[in-house]
């Protein structure tokens, strides 16, 4: 059956009417041109729908708030913008199939100095000064229990005094990395217990620190700090005032700077103030595609996941016919190219 012929079956009250829509504007989903006309993914998809169903319609533009009652109320036969899926609002209206799903999504500085200069951070950072610091506390706990054994008995290869510690740690080391010089050896029961304790010890102690040491410089050195919403708080992160991503994250107990708008807090981030920035992640695609290109990135992750639809009055006979126009576009991945890239960029397709 013909889209446009469900439309009719399911309400046959909509021939000849001039719906309602109503619109909010909300970047990327609804925005408004210089001329006053309203494009963006939702309304697009919209226009489609509208289209295959021989829908006559008239636009009507709320925020977001008056929206969402106008739903409610009936006053608009559907409400377009970047409405979320949410339990509260299923209990007083009827959404659409979902025609897209994300959630609060992470923007990083790009990377822009050299690799060089990154490895040098990394080689330098917190995390492996920790492993080189408990590594050199280890050898030397080590080095001045066998120079206690051994000072005695043994005073050719652990010398008195301060000389004697340093020829521990030398033994202790040379043993970890399996060298064997040989020109400090323990000659003591105890001494040689130890020895064959701490070569067994230092195998697994070695690739430990080791493997450390790897995921440290590959980690830090090409990716920067932030991997995922794990690292937020580690490093100073930025939201909206009374956003969405504001409240997970004070909930979360990560602390948070907070910004008016989204371009003023990807501009603090591109200028060194943030590590990272957190909003709904089709949105930070937006901002990255038309106005920061090159100066942001957004990570692939995200995290407290939304699907966004169509809002219904609640029982509206339409939403069926709209669930089956929408599929059948969101059906054709070149469509779907067509409608998310021109908003998103090709990296934000789903």
């Amino acid at each position: 059956m013909a889209a446009h012929a469900l439309a009719a079956e399911l309400d046959a009250s909509l021939a000849g009417r001039t719906l309602l829509v109503g619109v909010a504007v909300a970047p990327p989903f609804v925005e408004q041109d210089a001329n006053g006309s309203y494009q963006g993914l939702a309304y697009d998809l919209w226009e489609d729908v509208a289209h295959d169903l021989g829908i006559q319609y008239k636009v009507v533009e709320y925020d977001m708030e008056g929206l969402l009652n106008a739903v409610h109320l009936g006053k608009v036969a559907v409400g377009v913008s970047a409405l979320g899926l949410t339990a509260e609002r299923e209990t007083v209206m009827d959404f659409s199939q979902a025609f897209y799903y994300s959630g609060l999504g992470i923007a990083v500085a790009a990377q822009t100095e050299s690799i060089v200069a990154r490895v040098l951070d990394a080689v330098f950072s917190q995390r492996v000064l920790f492993y080189v610091g408990s590594l050199m506390a280890l050898l030397l706990v080590v080095g001045v229990l066998v120079w206690a054994l051994e000072r005695r008995r043994n005073p050719e290869h652990f010398r008195p005094g301060r000389s004697g510690i340093g020829d521990g740690m030398w033994w202790s080391a040379v043993t970890m990395t399996s060298v064997g010089y040989g020109d400090a050896t323990p000659k003591t029961l105890l001494g040689r217990v130890l020895g064959i304790v701490w070569m067994f010890a230092s195998v697994a102690l070695l690739a430990s620190f080791t493997a450390g040491i790897t995921s440290s410089l590959t980690l830090d050195s090409l990716a920067g700090r932030v991997h995922g919403p794990d690292d937020l708080h580690l490093v100073r992160t930025g939201v909206v005032a009374d956003s969405a991503a504001e409240e997970e994250l004070v909930d979360s107990h990560i602390g948070v700077r907070r910004y008016a708008t989204v371009e003023a807090g990807l501009a603090a981030l591109v200028g060194g103030e943030l590590d990272a920035f957190v909003h709904d992640q089709p949105i930070l695609q937006y901002y990255q595609h038309r106005g920061f290109t090159g100066d942001v990135r957004v990570l692939p992750v995200f995290f407290d996941p939304q699907l966004y639809g169509f809002a219904f009055p609640r029982g509206a006979l339409l939403r069926k016919a709209v669930n089956v126009a929408m599929l059948r576009r969101l059906a054709d991945s070149d469509y779907r190219a067509q409608l998310y890239g021109p908003y998103l960029g090709k990296n934000a397709i789903k």
